[in-house]
């Protein structure tokens, strides 16, 4: 008797505990963008100087519209064996930008969830989760950041807001 009612003191008590640290993760709603109706721009290759080497990726992401953050595309693709890169299409003037945790990103390392996208993303929020690992320069090899980062848009760039790591780390 003793036993059982141990066990689901436990049970309670893990069951609280994982409740209150999802309630402290960063959710879309809570940075919400008004989702613009725009027509393609054609993107603007001079804003950026590896703008012209994806010209084909971005010319046919950018006639797909808004996909993140209000009136923005966010667009990856393959940059070999487990990793992506990407850009951001500002789809009100084609202006494009490469922000350094699009540069690399560790794909399929999040295997510790197999039910985690890699990217996480919502046309009507600013909020970007990697699950993974970040490329640019938060790639250390010899200490990944490897796990789950949140990640917000300002327009220009990204700013991590939070980090957890990923389990048995």
């Amino acid at each position: 008797m003793k036993t059982l009612v141990f066990y689901s003191f436990l049970m309670c008590f893990v069951s609280l505990s994982a409740t209150a640290q999802t309630a402290k993760t960063p959710g879309f709603a809570s940075y919400a963008v008004r989702v613009e109706s725009l027509k393609a721009k054609p993107v603007d290759l001079k804003s950026h100087k590896n703008a012209r080497s994806y010209r084909t990726n971005l010319r046919e992401a950018a006639q797909q519209g808004v996909n993140f953050g209000g009136h923005f595309n966010l667009v990856t693709w393959g940059c070999g064996t487990n990793c992506n890169e990407g850009a951001i299409i500002d789809e009100r003037n084609g202006r494009v930008f490469f922000p350094s945790q699009l540069g690399g990103i560790g794909v399929g390392l999040a295997s510790w969830s197999q039910d985690l996208e890699t990217l996480e993303f919502k046309p009507d929020s600013n909020l970007l989760i990697i699950n993974g690992l970040p490329g640019g320069s938060n790639l250390d090899y010899k200490n990944p950041k490897q796990g789950i980062h949140y990640l917000l848009w300002n327009g220009t760039n990204f700013r991590e807001i939070k980090f957890v790591r990923k389990p048995n780390d």
